[in-house]
């Protein structure tokens, strides 16, 4: 199978926050061998692991983010290690690293180190960039969505309850999506030019310019966009709109509008179920009036609680969707597996793991194309499971080269 990054070589230093980056350059069809340190990747020790066992080749979140890798052990503490790295840098395309700045100044193998790769495209992802006052600081996830402006704009609308950071690494995940869309451009300028070149990606740069319409409704109106339940921010508080139904779901309502075709539907709807109130009112056929009192009022909105309160979460799904009303019921990440939908569109990607002896279906890829084939290659490497294949094929040492590296501690 081919892909947007077919034939293309990347040398990826192991690190939780780079490796989502790793895997959809993986996906799209690069050879990508991560570089671990002896015991293994941090991430393969974040769990949940299989069977709440602890062990480097059983941990879920680390086959979700390293498909179809190969994993090469260096004890980069070592010259000889060292030694190694810089032989297949060499001859990469990629290198993707997160390392704290100055980190591998130290052991020469920054850019200016291993420049003598003209077509070398580096790519440094990490915190707060290479320079500026706050270079040497460290964050975890959450708190880059703290920084970042994220979290301002997430959990719930009431305001004595604390913010809500998104779990699934989601800063870590936009530094590698503009880390990833860095590598894209520097690949097509090296088409014409033949070089590459260094990129420098800071998360907290990317959570910055992440917050929607948070930064520049400061900056026309002034005004603070503040947290909503189950929505996007506002400039005023509104009331939830995750209500629950009668089969003890979720369902989101959230309503941009009411055409005449969904706000009939929706009447008749209510009439059913007998939760109507006050909306037959003749002035409600006005859809300035209707929109005027959904956003600043309580009739329509209270009516929509009843409504969905006597009503199946897939009822409301399905019904709202009939009659033009975005409506979703809030799923479990689980319950996607076994839906119709995304068995039509071929969603799932089924790979073997001999550790649990069956496949697990992954995700095919954040879109479908025929010609990019963005998907998993295959599972995640087990600890070191190509060392020996990268020091012999690509750099050709023969066993009693290997044999020392072994010795001096550099490899496992």
């Amino acid at each position: 199978m081919s892909g947007v990054y077919e034939g293309l070589t990347v040398i990826e230093l192991a690190d939780r926050r780079n490796q989502w980056a790793g895997k959809l350059l993986s996906d799209g069809g690069a050879r990508v061998m991560q570089i671990e340190p002896i015991d293994g990747s941090p991430g393969r020790w974040t769990g949940p692991f299989v069977q709440d066992k602890p062990d480097a080749d059983n941990c879920l979140d680390y086959w979700f983010n390293n498909t179809g890798k190969q994993s090469v052990v260096l004890d980069l503490a070592r010259k000889p290690a060292q030694d190694v790295l810089r032989k297949l840098l060499a001859r990469a395309d990629v290198f993707l690293e997160s390392t704290a700045p100055g980190t591998l100044a130290k052991l020469q193998l920054d850019y200016a180190s291993v420049a003598g790769n003209k077509g070398l495209i580096y790519a440094s992802l990490t915190d707060f960039g290479q320079d500026g006052p706050w270079h040497d600081f460290q964050m975890n996830d959450a708190a880059h969505l703290a920084l970042g402006g994220e979290m301002a704009s997430t959990g719930y609308a009431d305001a004595t309850v604390t913010p809500i950071g998104g779990k699934g690494n989601q800063a870590w995940h936009m530094g590698c999506a503009f880390v990833l869309h860095a590598i894209t451009v520097a690949l097509f300028d090296r088409m014409t030019s033949g070089e590459g070149q260094y990129i420098d990606v800071a998360i907290h740069d990317a959570c910055a310019i992440g917050t929607e319409g948070a930064v520049p409704h400061w900056m026309y109106f002034g005004e603070t966009m503040y947290r909503q339940t189950g929505m996007h921010a506002a400039p005023r508080r509104l009331p939830p709109l995750e209500l629950p139904t009668r089969d003890g779901k979720y369902v989101m309502a959230i309503n941009q509008a009411f055409s005449k075709r969904s706000w009939d539907a929706l009447l008749d709807w209510m009439d059913e179920k007998g939760v109507t109130g006050e909306l037959r009112d003749p002035k409600f056929q006005e859809e300035s009036v209707r929109t005027a009192e959904y956003r600043q009022g309580n009739l329509i909105r209270d009516a929509i609680r009843r409504l969905i309160a006597v009503s199946d979460a897939e009822e409301c799904f399905r019904r709202a969707q009939t009659s033009g009303i975005s409506w979703a019921m809030i799923r479990a990440a689980e319950e996607n597996y076994a839906l119709p939908h995304y068995e039509q569109r071929d969603y799932w990607r089924n790979i073997e793991h001999p550790q649990i002896g069956r496949a697990i279906p992954y995700p095919r890829g954040p879109f479908a194309c025929d010609v990019l084939h963005l998907e998993p290659r295959g599972r995640a490497p087990n600890l070191g499971e190509h060392t020996r294949q990268v020091l012999t094929q690509d750099l050709g040492l023969n066993e009693q080269e290997i044999a020392a590296l072994t010795a001096a501690g550099a490899i496992k």
